[in-house]
């Protein structure tokens, strides 16, 4: 594993895109710790602050969060594309390493990248929720962090299905359309087409989104103000109710099985020249 993981780091070392796209994840992240004040100030009635404050802010950054995954699948579709383009797979084939362990390569660059993702989220969460919380007990800051764990589930599932398109088109430009295509046209669209119908939580990018679902802001500034009137039903209406968590989560596991084995298909019979 360290082998393989060494191999991919040396090649992206060397690989432009990779470090810019990174690097612009990572700025995504930290410039929300500067602009989040700055746009609070500008909003009257409500206060933004109090999205920050535990236990909410988890359930409100991984959800702001989410669609940062996209650019990290879009780095594994560079990746994997450059490597077809510059017969890297043939040369590292030729150099003795496995069709197999050509796929693990790209898995492990994947666990590190959730990881990274996961840690970065919850390294700012924690940031924002001790600088806005008025009251901070262990038992508070922690609740809600289970998040998390579905925010590396999604993280993961998102780069998984761009290592199938990269494996499947080969073409850079072409996979990133088409996976843009898919989480920005093909989704909504289809989501719209099957409003009535309860398929429609079925599909694989929603599943995906629905992780890290829009938290109940109606409930968190109920509480600010401290109000003893119960939430109106309808208001909560408004809030898409999806499927139950365990449903979802074992789909979205469901949806990155079967693009890590259509993948491993891909490697096996794909002739790298």
């Amino acid at each position: 594993m360290r082998r393989l993981l060494h191999i991919e780091q040396v090649k992206l070392l060397n690989y432009n895109p990779f470090r810019i796209t990174l690097g612009i994840y990572f700025i995504a992240f930290t410039l929300g710790l500067l602009i989040y004040p700055a746009v609070d100030k500008e909003i009257p009635v409500i206060s933004l602050s109090d999205l920050f404050r535990f236990p909410d802010v988890w359930m409100f950054l991984t959800w702001v969060t989410e669609p940062y995954n996209v650019l990290l699948a879009l780095i594994i579709i560079m990746i994997t594309t450059k490597e077809f383009n510059n017969h890297t797979f043939k040369t590292q084939l030729i150099f003795g390493l496995s069709r197999t362990e050509l796929l693990i390569q790209k898995l492990l660059l994947i666990v590190v990248l959730a990881v990274f993702a996961t840690l970065l989220l919850g390294l700012t969460s924690l940031t924002l929720g001790l600088i806005y919380s008025y009251k901070i007990t262990f038992k508070i800051a922690m609740e809600n962090t289970l998040i998390l764990s579905r925010y590396l589930i999604s993280s993961f599932a998102y780069m998984t299905m761009g290592l199938l398109i990269a494996l499947l088109i080969k073409n850079t430009a072409l996979s990133l359309l088409t996976f843009l295509a898919m989480r920005v046209f093909v989704d909504p669209v289809l989501f719209l087409v099957l409003r009535e119908y309860e398929v429609k939580w079925y599909l694989p990018f929603r599943t995906t989104t629905r992780l890290t679902p829009v938290p109940n802001l109606i409930e968190i500034f109920q509480k600010k103000v401290n109000s003893s009137e119960t939430i109106d039903e309808t208001a909560l209406d408004l809030l898409p109710k999806g499927l139950p968590i365990w449903l979802n989560t074992s789909l979205a596991l469901l949806y990155t099985g079967l693009a890590i084995y259509f993948s491993y298909r891909l490697i096996q019979r794909r002739r790298f020249t």
